[in-house]
């Protein structure tokens, strides 16, 4: 065989190789990128490092669900914990109940690894004759802190 045709021959394998590299890697981010469903009412996917909170809306006699995605994409173990902050009303009004759902697969509080990911369900139960309007957000500290000295005037942490 001449020169020419093992050049072109192994041009070939090369570009070959390397657009099944490409199409594996793509097929597998790809992959990665799906989320499992959720029934829950609002699906939050929160980023630690940024101010990451949502405005929900829960009518007068309403029940709703909220999954929380935290990502830690901080370089180490951090500290998170979920708070509230009303809106429309100074206090939480009788007969309204903030807490984390019987299948809520992590904690209201605990600590995150960097590069990890928790999902927190929250249960919101409003069976008073307002409507509610709050904000639901995570506060970040040191792993071995204490995160309610971080909440600003009017967040209260869930508990």
């Amino acid at each position: 065989m001449s020169k020419k045709i093992i050049v072109v021959i192994l041009i070939t394998m090369i570009v070959i190789l390397g657009g099944v590299s490409l199409y594996t890697t793509f097929a597998y981010d790809a992959e990665a990128a799906k989320l499992d469903a959720s029934s829950a009412d609002y699906d939050l996917i929160y980023s630690l490092k940024e101010l990451s909170s949502n405005k929900i809306y829960v009518s007068a006699k309403e029940t709703k669900f909220i999954d929380i995605t935290l990502d830690n994409t901080y370089t180490s173990t951090v500290r998170y914990a979920m708070y509230y902050n009303l809106l429309n009303h100074k206090k939480l009004p009788d007969n309204v109940t903030i807490s984390l759902a019987e299948d809520s697969p992590s904690r209201l509080e605990d600590t995150i690894k960097s590069g990890e990911n928790k999902v927190i369900s929250i249960k919101i139960v409003n069976n008073s004759d307002d409507n509610l309007e709050l904000v639901v957000g995570s506060v970040v500290g040191f792993e071995n802190g204490n995160v309610a000295d971080l909440l600003k005037e009017n967040e209260v942490l869930i508990k």
